[in-house]
């Protein structure tokens, strides 16, 4: 019967005290700046990640540039969300299109999926996967 109860009790303890968060460590591994030398015209040629921890939270930016002529075009630094499975992803809007970027690193290398929208819809959305070597 004291068993019992010693158990009962070491589940009642447990029960309460709270479950302790994945620690996050700032900067992320995704951090820094990725390349893609062999992009070709209107794919992403560069990501820069930006992650700092403030107060328990991650706060996490992105910009990305893509190959254009004579140089590359830049999508301005926006604020991108931790999700739950580490992935990092952030929505770049333009005037005519949008992309959705989903970022994983592996190493040195970033997995970045990209999903491009044409934002009125007069083009199907395009996926493309591309893979990014730490600079």
């Amino acid at each position: 019967m004291s068993r019992l109860l010693l158990f009962l009790a070491g589940l009642l303890v447990l029960s309460t005290v709270p479950a302790q968060a994945q620690r996050i460590y700032c900067p992320l591994p995704e951090d820094g700046v990725w390349i893609n030398p062999d992009a070709e015209p209107k794919e992403i040629s560069r990501i820069e990640v930006e992650s700092t921890c403030e107060n328990e939270q991650v706060l996490v930016r992105v910009r990305a540039f893509t190959s254009c002529i004579p140089r590359d075009c830049k999508w301005g630094w926006t604020k991108a969300e931790l999700r739950s499975d580490g992935a990092i992803q952030v929505l770049l809007i333009g005037f005519l299109s949008s992309k959705k970027i989903t970022l994983k690193a592996f190493g040195d290398l970033l997995d970045a999926r990209v999903v491009n929208v044409v934002n009125d819809l007069s083009e199907p959305k395009t996926q493309k996967t591309y893979n990014l070597n730490r600079k």
